[in-house]
């Protein structure tokens, strides 16, 4: 008899849990322009960020409108066409409803913007002080990078603070015997770093590691740290990216959505550069939606990247 209720309050709570998880059928990550929502036989009204969508309701897109949707599987899902949705139909297209690894990182993506969130970055930014302390800012020119870091894939794009408008910067990257293996001018406020390139390759092959420096063009003297990437050996890589290609597989096409669970699994795993190359990519993907600069800038305040702004 007791086995016989312990087996039948097992799968209640089974059941339960299984009702609890699957409770809608899509979040709101992302929403730009006044997008609408209603139910059967109720009135449209405004859709916010973060907010539940269910079976039998529907969502409006406005003109030039965009929504950034979180299947409750993890699966995500880009509207950008004004139009009227039926999340029912959207649900379905998706196919399964069990959650997978995906849906993981999508909470964390969601945790992490909450507005008591934000508030708890700047004050524990606020009670660090000082350049040494902080580690990253011991340059004149700020990199986003912090003092050493680990690098799981091929490219990284490095960002920097602007000096002044219309600056033309050089980047130097550098073996371990302070060896120039690329030099290059730019007058963006990034470089992409290839690690295919074959002067670093070979520096990567004795001993994995480069530095990596930015300076004003007309003067020199205007530089930043010099902030060391280590790219991780394929044997100590493999752990990391068979659950990257579990990730990859899961989530589908690039999206901007997408690359903001992907940053979320590098920084998880502190691959702060690889995440700082994802949250460029969602936000050159969607450059008019501010969420996913927002989003860049949370990741960059929380890990003492970059100073919040002071508005």
């Amino acid at each position: 008899m007791i086995k016989k209720v312990s087996v039948i309050v097992l799968v209640l709570a089974t059941l339960v849990q299984m009702a609890v998880a699957q409770d809608y059928a899509f979040r709101v990550l992302a929403s730009k322009g006044q997008n609408m929502v209603k139910g059967s036989g109720a009135d449209w009204h405004v859709l916010k960020t973060g907010a539940k969508l269910n079976k039998g309701e529907e969502v409006k897109l406005t003109t030039n409108g965009y929504l950034g949707l979180i299947h409750s599987s993890g699966k995500t899902i880009e509207l950008k066409e004004a139009s009227t949705y039926d999340i029912t139909k959207l649900s379905n297209e998706l196919g399964s409803s069990s959650q997978n690894i995906a849906s993981k990182y999508a909470d964390f993506v969601m945790n992490k913007m909450t507005p008591e969130q934000k508030e708890e970055n700047r004050r524990k930014y606020a009670s660090v002080t000082g350049a040494a302390e902080r580690g990253i800012n011991d340059g004149t020119i700020d990199v986003y990078m912090p003092p050493s870091v680990r690098v799981l894939n091929k490219k990284a794009i490095v960002r920097w603070e602007p000096i002044k408008e219309n600056a033309v910067y050089i980047v130097n990257i550098e073996n371990i015997f302070d060896e120039k293996l690329v030099v290059a001018e730019t007058s963006d406020l990034f470089y992409t770093i290839d690690f295919d390139n074959e002067q670093i390759k070979n520096a990567i092959a004795i001993d994995n590691f480069i530095s990596f420096k930015v300076s004003l063009k007309d003067d020199e003297t205007i530089t930043s740290n010099e902030p060391g990437i280590e790219l991780l050996n394929d044997e100590d890589a493999e752990t990391y990216k068979v659950e990257l290609r579990g990730l990859k597989e899961n989530i589908g096409s690039e999206t901007s959505i997408n690359n903001l669970i992907l940053a979320e699994f590098y920084e998880k795993n502190n691959f702060l550069l690889d995440a700082v190359t994802s949250y460029e990519n969602a936000v050159n993907l969607s450059p008019d939606v501010e969420y996913f600069q927002e989003a860049y800038e949370e990741f960059l305040i929380r890990n003492r990247l970059k100073k919040p702004s002071k508005d």
